[in-house]
C-alpha cells in the first residue's frame, strides 16, 4: 500500500525545487487535503509560468509553524542585543510589496511514517510543515490559472517603512 520512500524523494528532487519561490499553501476539505504551490525552476533566475501543485491526499495530519512565532535579536553579532524583534506584519499585507519572496523552499524529506501513510517533512525559508497522509499527487499547472490569495490583494497595497506598516 504505501509508495516506495525512495521513489517519492526522487520525484521531489527531478523537479528542482531548491530556492524556488513558495506561491501559495492551501488546507481544503476539512484538511482532508494540503496543497502546496512552488514555482518552476528556471536556470535563467527568471519567474516562469508554470508551478507545481502539489496535494497531499487523504490527510492524517497537517501542521505548520510560521516566522510569525519566531524572534530575532536586532543588533547581533557586533554587542549585546539591542531589542528582540519579530515579524509585524500580516502576509497578506506583505505580498503587495513583494515579501513573498521570501518564502523559497529549501527542503522536501519523505519518510515513512506507518505502513500505509508517509511523512512530508517540507522546509521553507520563512516556515517549516509536517504532513502525514496517504498519497501525493504533482503536477504542473499554469500560474495565471491559480486562485492565489495574493492576486486579489494588488488594489490594496499597504505601504512599509522599516519593515512595518505605514498608514
Amino acid at each position: 500500500m504505501n509508495k516506495n520512500i525512495e521513489a517519492l524523494q526522487e520525484e521531489f528532487e527531478k523537479l528542482e525545487y531548491w530556492d524556488s519561490q513558495l506561491l501559495d499553501f492551501k488546507i481544503q476539505y476539512l484538511g482532508d487535503e494540503a496543497r502546496l504551490y512552488i514555482q518552476q525552476y528556471s536556470d535563467e533566475c527568471n519567474d516562469t509560468e508554470y508551478c507545481y501543485e502539489i496535494t497531499f491526499l487523504r490527510c492524517y495530519k497537517v501542521a505548520y509553524d510560521t516566522d510569525a512565532g519566531w524572534m530575532a535579536l536586532r543588533g547581533m553579532p557586533y554587542g549585546p542585543p539591542k531589542e528582540v524583534i519579530s515579524r509585524q506584519y500580516n502576509i497578506k499585507d506583505a505580498t503587495s510589496f513583494g515579501m513573498l519572496l521570501g518564502y523559497a523552499a529549501q527542503d522536501i524529506k519523505v519518510s515513512e511514517y506507518n505502513y500505509f501513510l508517509n511523512r512530508y517533512h517540507i522546509v521553507v525559508a520563512n516556515m517549516t510543515i509536517d504532513i502525514i497522509c496517504q498519497d501525493i499527487d504533482i503536477k504542473l499547472v499554469p500560474i495565471a490559472e491559480q486562485n492565489f490569495f495574493w492576486k486579489h490583494i494588488e488594489s490594496k497595497k499597504t505601504k512599509f517603512k522599516d519593515g512595518k506598516p505605514v498608514e
